[in-house]
């Protein structure tokens, strides 16, 4: 199934009533790494007042923290805006420097909310999407033909190497396999068949039209 995420690391700052909050998300491979992630910025930021978080992986597991503040109003929030804008395999920090100025309850879910939405924007979205990955064989003359039938298929090509011919890395998604199987026996009259070498997920740009 296709998922959204955060490629590398991302970060903004917002300021509510003298009260500065900085933004730290990050796209990650699994839940250790997002707490890895957390300790981290923690470390970074370890004269802040707080340093709140959440963290959400596609396996299920997920951890938020208030850190300090009121129960509710800050891991919560920073939880709830990542499951709203449908991004998984994702960690959030929200570091707090109290500005002096008491911000009440709803103050605090807003601006947690408002800061965790401002790292979010501040990040570059990309989508995974399950491949088969394939290796296949071709002539110089033929790999322009192949590379357009990896595009036509919404494929990515990985790597290529040079010999005699061509060998040429690249990925198709699982729903389009089979018809770029058959379009490949077709253009070379059955030749150039297509090695299947494993499954993964592959990084495609994302659009938020997409959602």
């Amino acid at each position: 199934m296709d998922y959204v995420t955060i490629r590398g690391e991302a970060e903004a700052k917002y300021e509510e009533r003298r009260s500065v909050f900085i933004a730290s998300v990050k796209g990650i491979e699994n839940f250790d790494e997002g707490m890895e992630f957390v300790k981290r910025v923690s470390k970074t930021y370890s004269d802040a007042t707080h340093n709140c978080y959440a963290i959400l992986t596609r396996s299920g597991e997920q951890k938020f923290s208030d850190a300090g503040e009121p129960q509710g109003t800050a891991g919560t929030p920073i939880l709830t805006v990542l499951k709203r804008t449908l991004l998984t395999d994702v960690a959030c920090v929200i570091t707090r420097y109290f500005g002096g100025i008491k911000l009440g309850a709803s103050g605090l879910v807003s601006a947690y909310s408002k800061a965790t939405s401002l790292g979010i924007e501040c990040a570059e979205k990309v989508l995974k999407r399950e491949c088969v990955r394939y290796e296949t064989e071709v002539s110089y003359s033929d790999y322009p033909i192949l590379t357009t039938l990896v595009s036509k298929k919404g494929g990515l090509v990985s790597n290529v190497a040079y010999h005699e011919g061509v060998t040429v890395f690249h990925s198709i998604p699982v729903l389009e396999s089979e018809a770029f199987e058959n379009a490949v026996k077709e253009s070379f009259g059955g030749k150039r068949l297509p090695k299947q070498v494993g499954t993964g997920y592959e990084t495609f740009p994302y659009e938020e039209k997409q959602q």
